[in-house]
């Protein structure tokens, strides 16, 4: 049994849905925090519990029940190219701090020689010996977030000379990118596993509005044996209670077949705006894979507070007519757009909710 908080793993196991569960989709931005603290008075006290300076005490306070953690996927590395310009860990290309849609990674020898991707510090995993305890204190479910293998392939190699190596053909090089980031991702997973961390996250946004990234086919036959590996080795352990979720932003419906068969225990994030009819997924997949997500941002930052209380009944509904496994959470990070009513809202609605 997961020694964290029993309601999400016994959701994320299949076996109640008795509570339905919210997710905290990492770590809000601080003028969110700010914020809602104020508007609701809650108090930064002498024992709550701060990892890298995060306050996850209140985030239990807030009322989540789970959390996604992304300050362990990597430690520090990359080099200046010149002034504004810059290359980080996996390879990506920065001007005056934003992503500028390329990267370094564009042949062999690249890639054979890169060592700016290193594991987190041993300060950082340091600091997890005791995180896991406080965690389990404050009765908050951390999933610690792992990168993904689709996102870190397109972005270090740039969207440009991706787009060219699939129009040409040249699926070898871009098999070798995928092969640096899995043995990567599984030398991270096998780090963590020995700091009694079990729930894990791979952030691999898949989808546009309305489309995928890649066609179906091409994605399954890039990806799917590099997954199937690592998700062989996450769901090791003794306790056999270890469960791996993928995070997609946008539209992902025609892939989730292909997730369960890879054996992923959720998908999250769902994204409505981007095309993604949960209800529709409900009613075909119920008991295949638990759902985590699906409520907008954009219903979060512009609605009202009845609109998103009416939604989530509408969710909660549906899934409840459907047997279906539901953690209800926001499609992305919480930001500094989101009204704090509405959050104050979901969380309320959903906690109120009489399956």
């Amino acid at each position: 049994m997961s020694e964290f908080n029993k309601d999400v793993f016994d959701l994320l196991s299949k076996t109640k849905r008795e509570v339905i569960p919210l997710y905290c989709t990492g770590y809000p931005e601080y003028t969110f925090i700010k914020n809602y603290c104020k508007e609701y008075n809650i108090q930064e006290r002498v024992n709550d519990f701060l990892l890298k300076e995060k306050n996850y005490s209140i985030i239990k306070r807030i009322g989540f029940d789970a959390i996604s953690i992304w300050d362990f996927r990597r430690g520090s590395g990359g080099f200046n190219i010149n002034e504004g310009r810059y290359v980080d860990g996996w390879g990506r290309i920065y001007k005056n701090n934003w992503y500028s849609w390329d990267g370094i990674f564009k042949n062999e020898a690249i890639v054979d020689s890169w060592e700016h991707l290193k594991l987190p510090s041993h300060e950082d995993l340091n600091l997890l010996k005791n995180a896991v305890d406080n965690f389990k204190k404050i009765n908050l479910f951390p999933i610690f977030s792992l990168p993904g293998l689709f996102e870190k392939t397109w972005q270090s190699m740039g969207l440009i000379f991706f787009a060219k190596c699939i129009r040409k053909n040249k699926f070898e090089f871009i098999e070798k990118v995928i092969h640096y980031f899995s043995n990567y991702l599984i030398t991270l997973l096998k780090t963590l596993q020995k700091y009694r961390i079990t729930t894990y996250l791979i952030a691999d946004d898949m989808g546009y509005k309305n489309r995928a990234f890649i066609s179906k086919s091409l994605w399954i036959k890039l990806f799917f044996n590099q997954y199937q590996e690592i998700l062989e080795i996450a769901h090791q352990s003794k306790k056999a209670d270890n469960k791996i979720i993928l995070h997609s932003d946008g539209y992902i419906s025609d892939l989730i077949d292909t997730l369960i068969e890879l054996g992923f225990d959720a998908i999250q994030s769902l994204e409505p705006d981007a095309g993604v009819d949960i209800f529709r997924l409900f009613e075909i997949y119920a008991k295949r894979i638990i759902f985590i997500g699906n409520v907008s941002n954009t219903l979060l930052s512009y609605g009202k507070p009845v609109d998103v209380k009416n939604y989530i009944i509408k969710l909660l509904t549906s899934a409840h007519k459907y047997n279906a496994f539901l953690i209800v959470s926001p499609t992305q990070q919480i930001d500094s757009y989101v009204n704090v009513e509405n959050v104050k809202m979901m969380i309320e609605t959903t906690k109120q909710f009489k399956i």
